[in-house]
């Protein structure tokens, strides 16, 4: 039974658009119109009139043609307020005949479609005579738009209200249901991911072979024990053995073991990721076009050494970053203390004959008498008797310079025999108000000092020449209870002969008045300073905005010019004195927090000034006497987490004979710069594993990264156009300050000079007696010169970094230190009780503690009051925290 379907026709082509001009009709329209098929006519059309560009976009589309009619002409047609179009005064609702229709007799058209379709052959037959009517948009403007959320508040019917509902509740149900399905996918797919193979149930398949198979295994457990039980029987014979050895064998055992090692160890460059050359990155990407899911593709190595600088460290983007990829590319050694830091000495030594140490053979003092070590060392200067650099003969200066531990590594001895002088680089003096606990230290020890008021002059620079260096203020010194000199062009003007009675009146005149002036200022500088009379709002300021804030402006004030007198005071005698203090510039002084110079004043105030009588070398024996197994000339390569023991630290280091790792240290103390300790402390976070111990030692590298560090120099020399021309002038101290840095800049370029915004401040000092009679030139110390110095008469130059108290490493400061207790009324900031900060320490109780003593860790200017307290506080809260007595050592 075959059965036969009519012929679907093909779709016509849609006729070409003409152009439509307006009140014309179309070219064609009407023939076109009459000729439309049968089917075409029962197809209703809408015909949208093109206007010009004026009217086309405010016009509404108007229906031209009905079925089987066309109306070209359009008339009396209008728009109303609310945008409806009305034609005739008939309005027009916008659709097709069409639309109504389907619209009104929508369930008649609806009823007879399920008519037709009773039969197949009758159903597609009528698809192919009646295609689906298509209808063309209608531009309707904005103002005749009606929303559909405008439509749905017009009808506040109950019906549609429940109806919004009813749309709203069914849409709930289906996210519901698809993220129920997205949920049930995800189970599905992670049970089919962990299915469990089957349990292995051949046993008994082969009895003789499984039998075989365990008879092996049980073998060889049996001769591992045998092995391990001999080998712990070698191990303590071996003990034995060693026991029963003399010591000086047992030493070159362990030496000839050591270098066995190191030799052993595979050399190669170190750098960072060395471990693997790239990084893998992978990326997840859609399966198809259809599967929204992700995968990880094969990973993408990158070679990380084509990434930029910046971009090649630890953990980049990240708030934990660490600027440093290796101790490698980082100087670990520190090549002097500065004021109160510590230093490596360039010693020698492989060998216990040496002084070297037991363990590995490096060159380091045992407990005892202090011994002079020869000086070796990329950083360390010849040693042995030498001349001065090209002096010529009748000024020549024998010098030594023999490295030795901590603050004295660049210290010299100029002189022969028994006529020698030892130069202690840098000068280091304190005062009785601002170092009770250094004091009390070297009274403790048994380190002898002696009073020593030092004497001032302050000098300025207007040349490169000293003809055009001008004294301005001598100080006697003894916190001015000695007064004040006459600097040398005031005593000649003052004495000279032919002056008359009216000149030399003058200048005695402005001499007394300049010291009232001083007076006065000084005066008013220690009434600021004393603590309970202080406003609050001076520890938030800087030196800067504190001399602004304190200058004088009521009218009697600046009629009696003491406005420019306190600006004179503060910028031409404070500055300068701070500057040579803090060995620092300009802008680091009026950068400064203005507090501890406060604290500085008013505790140095009716004080003296102390120096050590047998110099800094005699301050490193009381202080290592005792010491033991101390490494020197040993560069710091890595720190990292002990890996047989979490709790602990291993260190890694670098010597003449190699590399030699120290393992076991349950406390890390770094004594030294904090500028030395960031590339170490990143050193250590790299090996630990992520959580609290690695976040705290985070911490503290974030807190000694705001610390800030300037360059110093130190030349000793015999060169006398440093100090004031007029030796009436020169003074124990002599300050120089430049108050035009363009005009006193050196044309050449020399190492040996710093900015002219540092205060230049040359020592003149004073030899022995007997050495006196045979030196035919003056020697001096001269810190941060800005005036070229001659090669010739340069004695040593030692180049240091000091540390500069900023308002934010003041911020900082209070993780590393804080305050005990509240201040009492008449307490400074330095003579406060206080203790360690949040972040000393570093981790928990079961982690490795990593402690930070300095200069910069103690409150007030970093000095070395600093490194005492900071020190001390460090070893009482270790002692506690190990349930350990600190005993009476630290009584101080």
């Amino acid at each position: 039974m075959s059965t036969t379907t009519a012929r679907k026709q093909a779709p016509r082509l849609a006729a070409p658009a003409v152009r439509y001009w307006k009140g014309k009709a179309p070219k064609g329209a009407l023939e076109q119109a009459d000729s439309d098929s049968e089917q075409e006519e029962e197809d209703a059309e809408d015909i949208v009139p093109e206007d010009d560009e004026e009217d086309e976009a405010s016009r509404p589309p108007v229906p031209l043609a009905q079925k089987k009619s066309m109306n070209v002409a359009l008339r009396d047609v209008n728009i109303s307020t609310d945008g409806k179009v009305i034609v005739a005064g008939r309005e027009e609702s916008g659709r097709t005949l069409e639309e109504e229709e389907d619209e009104s007799d929508g369930s008649e058209e609806e009823a007879g479609v399920k008519a037709e379709s009773s039969s197949e052959e009758e159903s597609d037959s009528e698809e192919e005579e009646k295609p689906k009517l298509q209808f063309r948009p209608v531009f309707v403007p904005k103002r005749g738009r009606v929303t559909i959320a405008e439509r749905d508040a017009m009808d506040d019917s109950e019906e549609a209200t429940q109806k919004r509902e009813a749309e709203a509740e069914e849409r709930r149900k289906q996210s519901h249901d698809l993220v129920a399905e997205s949920i049930r996918r995800e189970l599905a797919e992670k049970e089919k991911e962990d299915i469990i193979p089957d349990v292995d149930d051949t046993d008994g398949l082969e009895p003789e072979a499984e039998f075989e198979a365990w008879r092996l295994r049980e073998l060889g457990r049996i001769k591992k024990e045998k092995e391990d039980e001999m080998r712990r029987e070698e191990e303590r014979e071996e003990v034995e053995r060693r026991r029963a050895l003399p010591e000086e064998q047992r030493m070159k055992e362990d030496l000839e073991r050591a270098q066995k090692l190191r030799d052993e160890k595979p050399k190669g460059s170190q750098s960072f990721c060395k471990n693997t050359g790239t990084r893998v990155l992978s990326i997840r990407t859609p399966k198809s076009s259809k599967d929204t899911t992700l995968r990880k593709p094969p990973h993408l190595p990158v070679d990380v050494s084509l990434l930029p600088k910046v971009m090649q460290v630890k953990n980049f983007g990240k708030r934990s970053r660490t600027k440093y990829t290796h101790l490698l590319d980082q100087d670990t050694t520190v090549t002097t203390g500065g004021f109160g830091g510590t230093a490596p000495v360039k010693a020698g030594g492989t060998s216990t004959d040496a002084g070297g140490c037991f363990t590995c053979g490096g060159p380091h003092l045992k407990k005892g008498p202090l011994t002079s070590l020869a000086g070796s060392g990329a950083n360390a200067a010849p040693t042995g008797p030498r001349r001065n650099w090209g002096a010529p003969p009748d000024s020549a200066i024998p010098t030594t310079q023999t490295p030795t531990l901590g603050v004295d590594s660049s210290s010299i001895s100029i002189g022969n025999g028994q006529d020698t002088m030892r130069i202690d680089v840098p000068m280091r003096s304190f005062q009785g108000g601002y170092y009770p606990h250094l004091i009390a230290l070297y009274q403790k020890l048994g380190i002898e000092f002696h009073r020593q008021d030092f004497s001032y002059s302050f000098s300025v620079l207007s040349g490169a020449h000293k003809q055009q260096m001008k004294t301005t203020l001598i100080y006697n010194g003894a916190s001015g209870r000695n007064g004040v000199g006459l600097p040398s062009w005031l005593q000649d003007n003052l004495y000279r002969k032919g002056n008359s009675f009216v000149a030399q009146a003058f200048t005695l005149g402005l001499f007394i008045l300049s010291a009232v002036q001083l007076f006065v200022c000084y005066m008013r500088l220690i009434l600021f300073a004393i603590p309970p009379l202080r406003s609050q709002r001076w520890n938030a300021l800087t030196f800067e905005q504190w001399a602004v804030e304190t200058t004088p402006t009521g009218p009697i004030a600046r009629w009696l010019g003491f406005d420019s007198v306190w600006r004179d005071f503060t910028q031409d005698l404070l500055i300068p004195l701070f500057s040579a203090v803090c060995t620092a510039p300009k802008e680091a002084i009026n950068a400064h927090p203005v507090e501890e110079f406060l604290d500085y004043c008013w505790l140095t105030f009716g004080t003296h000034h102390y120096v050590v009588s047998k110099g800094v070398r005699d301050v490193v024996k009381h202080l290592t006497v005792q010491v033991k197994n101390l490494h020197l000339s040993s560069r710091v390569e890595d720190i990292s987490i002990d890996q047989n023991d979490p709790r602990c630290v291993t260190i890694e280091c670098s010597t003449k004979t190699g590399t030699t790792k120290h393992t076991g240290f349950h406390h890390i103390i770094f004594a030294t710069q904090a500028n030395r300790v960031g590339p170490m402390l990143s050193s250590y976070a790299s090996s630990l594993p992520e959580g609290p111990t690695r976040h705290a030692v985070m911490a503290q590298l974030n807190c000694v990264e705001a610390f800030h560090y300037v360059r110093t120099i130190v030349i000793n020399h015999t060169d006398d156009a440093l100090a004031p021309p007029d030796e009436r002038d020169r003074r124990d101290l002599n300050l120089v300050s430049s108050p035009a840095p363009s005009t006193t800049t050196t044309t050449t370029w020399s190492p040996h000079c710093v900015s002219p915004a540092y205060t230049m401040a040359t020592h003149i000092l004073d030899p022995p007696p007997a050495l006196k009679a045979e030196l035919s030139v003056s020697v001096y110390q001269t810190t941060n010169p800005f005036v070229e110095i001659r090669e010739d008469r340069i004695l040593s130059v030692a180049t240091l970094e000091r540390a500069v108290l900023t308002m934010t490493a003041k911020e900082a400061l209070r993780g590393l230190y804080r305050e005990a207790r509240p201040r009492r009324w008449w307490e400074t900031a330095a003579e406060a009780k206080g203790g360690l900060g949040p972040l000393q320490g570093g981790g928990s109780p079961q982690s490795p503690g990593i402690w930070l003593c300095g200069s910069y860790a103690y409150a007030g200017i970093p000095l070395l009051e600093g490194c005492v307290c900071s020190a001390r506080n460090v070893y009482l809260q270790i002692c506690e925290g190990e349930g350990v007595s600190p005993g009476p050592e630290v009584d101080f």
